[in-house]
């Protein structure tokens, strides 16, 4: 059946069981789907099955019956086309509802119906039957649909519901590609020779030969060996088609349906999510919070309880935002569909979209949370990705983190970013550091905020270590964004860094008259003696405390320079040392210790740890026994 060119589609079969599903698949391609020994023994499908009409159409045969309705879900997950199958002889069943509730849950976007069997009927029940199927799908995505008679017995109608799924399958939208391989896992085995074998339908991305994936949840690498679509080796599979992958180094054991391969290190695993639940209109009770559901996504089967975010029951009929707590870790992507089925006795009832993989734990009726919530659940990559910014106040995040939290390709979310930069809603902070402009004036307010209220606390402090300043700002930020942050507020003038010290421009330290008197007491001995200068404890003796306080405020300003813990100097005898020495050096080359002590005319006591200081700021530099000028001054 010729088709758009990369256009493949996935036809699912869905139906009361005995309906007929399995003998149309078989009618239509010539292909048995009934391949496990129970399902010839019992006449029934167990398990998924899959067919191939034409190049590029597969089609999925699922159990009809009740029991089997959660494998019925996780083939239904990758369908683009529904087809319904109704007996003509029963006509619509309880499973026949089910099923349809659950295409319209997962939004399977067009279909149409195959009323089988009319060859056990006459025309007056047919007619009536047609009747009964208008009033099932009033209302539904198969409204419109066509209704196709046939019998696979006799063959009528076979070669017109081929045309009618031609013609559904020719209208049928391109699947979004969003760049990144995931493939559910709906089928495990092994195969003589070749060893472990998966199976699934490729939902997003591509895959080759020799490319490692990871299975998850279990986050093991694995290499791939080789690839079938259609039962014929491949090199390479993408998006939409039916695809086997064999895999190196594991056993069939470890991996089961609902796992999932993926691009290493894109997809992880998640304890709970945020989404919308639609609660079917045909429930008799409502909806209460924290009940115990099973939940189906991809092809997973979790039992999980149900968080009503905005409301306290939800009626039948009722659509509203939840968050869901599994019991064992699941993965899933942003805008998947889910089915939810009651825990016991088991019955679908609902289902909905999934809005943000890794959510923060909610608080139940909070407007923030429904506000972000509804932005999501209404906006795009773009919106998902704004969100995910706003949400992050306290690091830089990077387009890999944020491509991952939208579930898009990197490139697609880089342009996405220069975009929201260019509308000045997020800064580029770092190469590759992302931060929301909306969170930068409030972190720049309440780092301002900090620093004043650290001023009034110490008034005799010209700035605040930035290490004390960042440990002091509540709630915390990553250092990185911290010192992002404070280099921005000095290049626009609110800061100013000096050395290892931070303050606010505005920031001077006003002294009282005595404070004055006692700096003067402090300086004068040590603008008189220089470089061989009295013990600071000589210094401050009899001044009390407050010369302590004055003392550290002359060293952050640089008036004082410690040499050791009890020799401090005035910044003028380091620059009377620093030009003697220059001069000194410049017409000696090197001197030693000795030399340089007597041209100076200090005791050792004061020489050394001078030395070792104007090694430090980079004047001169030890070589042996000898110092010189550093060639870089």
């Amino acid at each position: 059946m010729p088709q758009a060119p990369g256009k493949h589609i996935v036809l699912g079969m869905s139906g009361h069981i005995d309906h007929g599903k399995t003998s149309i698949v078989k009618a239509l391609t010539g292909t048995d789907t009934d391949r496990l020994k129970e399902e010839k023994e019992r006449g029934m499908t167990t398990d998924l099955g899959f067919a191939f009409m034409g190049s590029d159409v597969v089609m999925i045969d699922v159990p009809g019956h009740e029991k089997f309705v959660k494998t019925m879900v996780a083939g239904v997950n990758t369908v683009d086309v529904a087809l319904l199958v109704i007996a003509a002889d029963d006509g619509v069943m309880p499973q026949t509802r089910e099923h349809l509730e659950i295409l319209r849950l997962l939004q399977i976007p067009m279909g149409l119906i195959a009323l089988n069997k009319i060859d056990l009927v006459d025309a007056e029940w047919k007619d009536a039957v047609k009747s009964d199927i208008a009033r099932l799908v009033k209302g539904t995505f198969l409204e419109e649909a066509p209704v196709i008679p046939l019998s696979t017995v006799t063959g009528e109608g076979v070669e017109n519901l081929r045309q009618a799924i031609g013609e559904r399958v020719r209208l049928a939208g391109k699947r979004k590609d969003k760049g990144v391989f995931r493939l559910p896992i709906d089928r495990v085995f092994s195969i003589k020779g070749f060893g472990t074998v998966v199976a699934g339908t490729v939902l997003s991305g591509t895959i080759k030969i020799d490319d490692t994936v990871e299975l998850l949840p279990q986050g093991r690498a694995l290499r791939v060996r080789g690839l079938q679509v259609q039962d014929e080796p491949v090199s390479e599979s993408s998006i939409g088609l039916r695809t086997a992958i064999n895999l190196q180094g594991i056993e069939k054991e470890s991996i089961e349906r609902g796992d999932v391969l993926g691009q290493p290190g894109f997809y992880k695993p998640t304890s709970m999510m945020d989404a919308t639940l639609t609660y079917l209109s045909s429930e008799k009770e409502k909806l209460e919070n924290r009940v115990r559901v099973r939940f189906h996504v991809g092809t997973s089967e979790v039992i999980a309880r149900i968080i009503l975010l905005d409301r306290e029951a939800l009626l039948p009929g009722d659509e509203g935002f939840v968050q869901v707590h599994f019991e064992k870790p699941v993965v899933a992507d942003v805008g998947d569909r889910f089915v939810v089925r009651s825990y016991s006795p088991v019955r679908t009832i609902g289902g909905g979209a999934i809005l943000d993989v890794h959510p923060a734990k909610h608080k139940r009726f909070q407007d923030d949370v429904r506000t972000r919530l509804e932005t999501i659940g209404h906006g795009g990559s773009k919106e998902l990705i704004l969100e995910h910014l706003v949400k992050e106040e306290r690091a830089l995040l990077s387009a890999s983190e944020l491509a991952k939290s939208a579930g898009i390709p990197q490139d697609q979310c880089v342009e996405i970013l220069s975009g929201l930069g260019q509308s000045k809603h997020v800064l580029r902070l770092a190469p590759d550091g992302w931060f929301a402009a909306a969170n930068m004036e409030a972190l720049k307010t309440r780092l301002a905020d900090l620093l004043a209220k650290l001023h009034a606390e110490n008034p005799l402090k010209s700035g605040i270590a930035s290490g004390e300043l960042h440990s002091r700002l509540k709630p915390p930020v990553d250092r990185k964004l911290f010192d992002v942050v404070c280099g921005l507020l000095e290049k626009n003038g609110s800061l100013r860094l000096q050395a290892d010290r931070i303050a606010l421009a505005s920031h001077a330290v006003q002294l009282t008259d005595e404070q004055k008197r006692i700096k003067k007491k402090i300086e004068d001995p040590l603008m008189k003696a220089l470089l061989m200068p009295p013990s600071l404890r000589e210094v401050t003796a009899g001044l009390g405390k407050e010369a302590e306080k004055l003392v550290t405020l002359m060293l952050e300003t640089g008036d004082l320079v410690r040499l050791e813990q009890d020799i401090v100097v005035h910044r003028k005898a380091i620059e009377l040392a620093k030009s003697t020495i220059r001069a000194f050096l410049l017409k000696k080359s090197q001197a030693g210790l000795g030399e340089i002590r007597e041209h100076l005319g200090i005791t050792r006591k004061y020489a050394l740890p001078l030395l070792l200081y104007l090694d430090s700021i980079g004047l001169t530099e030890r070589i042996g026994d000898y110092r010189r000028l550093k060639k870089t001054t």
